[in-house]
């Protein structure tokens, strides 16, 4: 994938890595292929996207990566637990790397939607149809992708992207024990 966009683009200035699955569903109900499944898709292949395009976007103009999370990689919600733990793994990941990458000039961007209408709950893993997820609001893909193209071109370091996802990361901040409290009364 890397070596046809090279071919086609002459080089590669933005990574996107914005691959992701998740599941609805207690954790202990689930099999362990299902946390394998959602952590080689929403990390493994970020990370390993990232090292196959690093020696190309050094060689960019104003080069970037942009690691796609979530704002359930701030803070972990009921029944969606691996999901978390990748997204939560991503951005540990992402701000590790933007000290190794910053010498290099390769801004690493990370972003953090709230639900996002899009394919996504279509292809959740392992989840009865009866699962319901739980949102206060849906962006469309083209809200989001413009808000991306926005951090980038800016060289954020993060963004989250929506009111509501804002606010449950700064109240987990302030008051983690309110925000578990609010987030048990709503699940």
């Amino acid at each position: 994938m890397i070596d046809t966009a090279v071919d086609e683009l002459g080089g590669i200035d933005v990574l996107i890595n914005n691959a992701g699955v998740g599941a609805i569903g207690r954790f202990e109900d689930a099999s362990p292929e299902r946390l394998r499944r959602i952590f080689d898709v929403d990390f493994f292949a970020t990370a390993e996207m990232t090292r196959l395009a690093l020696p190309y976007l050094r060689r960019g103009e104003q080069p970037a990566v942009c690691v796609v999370s979530s704002v359930l990689g701030h803070r972990g919600v009921a029944e969606k637990s691996e999901y978390c733990a990748a997204k939560f793994a991503l951005r540990g990941w992402a701000e590790s790397l933007r000290l190794e990458l910053r010498r290099d000039g390769i801004a690493v961007v990370t972003i953090s939607p709230s639900t996002t209408r899009s394919e996504f709950f279509n292809s959740l893993i392992d989840t009865s149809p009866e699962a319901r997820s739980v949102s206060w609001g849906h962006q469309s893909s083209e809200q989001v992708a413009r808000k991306v193209l926005k951090g980038i071109q800016r060289r954020r370091r993060e963004m989250v992207l929506s009111a509501g996802g804002k606010a449950l990361v700064w109240l987990n901040r302030l008051a983690p024990g309110l925000t578990e409290r609010a987030l048990l009364a709503f699940s």
